[in-house]
């Protein structure tokens, strides 16, 4: 509905609105009717958070509350930007502070995630993770709460479709062993002392699908994207190299535990022909012991009772 104090044939646009228009006050510009097309509803959005005033306060952000406050204002309502695109910002007011939410990732649903995300509209399913700068003054808490039933970016997929239709036992082998804990909130693992699997090993003959099926498990996660090594990547030439390689696999994991602990995102990495780096200890006779340094400092990540 137009606004009584905008003149026929007007836009009003803010400062935010103008600099994403690349337009200044009193361009000409040409506008349409958008028609959203089918299958355009979001399944995951990716928002950072910022203050419209930078570093005048410090507030806490619950992402449960914060998203249905969102869907409750976006959901269905074409006029007031349901439409989200990757790199926009839009201005929110919530609990009495005025936000800038920048959308950093939004994926469609059913969509690949090797696909560049564009836009698309939020629903009463889109999946929101909410990130914040150290500095910005803001920290979100209950993220995990949020996500404690979406550790999937689809509710339903297809096995088929993902090139993995005859491992489906295979699969919901692995669902229940590392996954099915991780469905439960963080206050109901801790109550009942769950302890979730930090890692699975798969093994078999050459061409069973234990690449494919890591790494189309690793795409269908909510939380960053995986790191995907094939094993003698990580070997170098020069004495320590190899051993730093592997603490730089896990430093992003880290640094997220330690900044946002319980509501750090889910991590994965997938290390591809392992057995080429991990041979048994004591085993190689090259007189370097780079093979027994590799597997002694990715036990010492892996088994890390901090993290």
């Amino acid at each position: 509905t137009p606004h009584e104090s905008i003149r026929s044939k007007y836009i009003a646009l803010n400062a935010i609105h103008r600099r994403l228009a690349k337009v200044s006050n009193g361009d000409n510009v040409s506008v349409s009717r958008f028609v959203p097309p089918e299958n355009f509803n979001l399944a995951l959005l990716r928002v950072e958070l910022e203050f419209v005033k930078k570093g005048t306060k410090n507030e806490q952000v619950d992402a449960v509350h914060l998203a249905n406050q969102l869907r409750k204002r976006f959901v269905n309502q074409v006029e007031l930007s349901a439409v989200m695109t990757a790199g926009q910002k839009v201005t929110f007011e919530y609990h009495g502070n005025n936000y800038i939410f920048t959308i950093n990732q939004a994926q469609l649903e059913g969509q690949e995630t090797s696909i560049v995300p564009e836009r698309g509209m939020i629903s009463n399913d889109t999946y929101f993770i909410f990130e914040a700068q150290n500095s910005s003054g803001i920290k979100i808490v209950n993220q995990r709460e949020a996500a404690s039933s979406s550790i999937f970016r689809q509710k339903e997929f297809n096995l088929q479709s993902l090139g993995i239709g005859g491992l489906s036992a295979e699969f919901a082998d692995i669902f229940r062993r590392a996954f099915a804990s991780r469905v439960f909130p963080p206050h109901v693992t801790n109550k009942l002392g769950i302890k979730h699997v930090k890692g699975m090993l798969l093994y078999g003959p050459p061409g069973t699908g234990k690449t494919l099926m890591a790494r189309q498990i690793g795409k269908m996660l909510n939380g960053k994207e995986p790191k995907i090594v094939n094993g003698p990547e990580v070997l170098s030439k020069f004495v320590g190299e190899t051993e730093k390689n592997v603490r730089d696999l896990f430093a992003d994991a880290e640094n997220d535990q330690r900044t946002r602990g319980d509501e750090s995102d889910l991590h994965v990495i997938i290390f591809d022909e392992i057995d080429a780096i991990c041979k048994s200890r004591g085993s190689t006779r090259d007189g370097t012991g780079v093979h027994d340094s590799i597997v002694n400092q990715l036990l010492t990540k892996v088994s890390n009772y901090t993290h």
